[in-house]
């Protein structure tokens, strides 16, 4: 039993490391596994192949930022359009400026006209000027400023309508 290697791997001993005896045949050495360039999965006969491969010698690795061999493309960002700039921040003052002085909501329209402007121009030439967002942004602030202008200009109209038509009410009275 000691001397088949056959029956000593059955036995859970390991099978002599030397010359196999006379009239055995050596082993096969083991395959490696081939790999399926289109998949990247191993091909062949299951038995032949790893369980679980560890690499893909097929997948290409990852370069790290600034290592060499790693293809560097410049990255051009482009300049934002200057009517969306001058719209969002005109936009802005605005409408905020509405809240602590009313004088500033004047100032609403033209945000609304530099914005559609400035998108107007920004989808005509895409490749040469960024910055949408900011002139949809302002726009759309000009838009709002506009709309509480007009209800500032309406709520003032009220007033002077209602004090044109009732003669007594900004009369002080004198008798008690």
């Amino acid at each position: 039993m000691g001397d088949n290697p056959v029956m000593s791997q059955s036995d859970g001993e390991t099978p002599p490391d030397g010359p196999p005896a006379s009239g055995q045949q050596p082993p096969p050495p083991p395959q490696q596994p081939q790999w399926n360039p289109q998949s990247a999965y191993p091909v062949g006969d299951p038995r032949a192949l790893p369980a679980y491969p560890a690499t893909n010698p097929y997948a290409q690795q990852p370069y790290a930022p600034g290592q060499p061999g790693m293809p560097q493309f410049p990255t051009y960002a482009l300049p934002d359009h200057p009517k969306a700039t001058a719209a969002l921040v005109v936009g802005i003052v605005s409408v905020a400026g509405m809240f602590v002085l009313v004088l500033p909501v004047l100032a609403a329209p033209v945000a609304w006209v530099l914005g559609a402007q400035a998108r107007g121009q920004i989808r005509r030439a895409p490749h040469q000027w960024g910055g949408e967002s900011k002139a949809t942004a302002g726009m759309v602030l000009g838009i709002i400023g506009t709309i509480l202008l007009l209800l500032v200009v309406l709520i003032v109209v009220i007033v002077i309508v209602v004090a044109v038509n009732d003669s007594g009410a900004f009369e002080p009275d004198t008798s008690v």
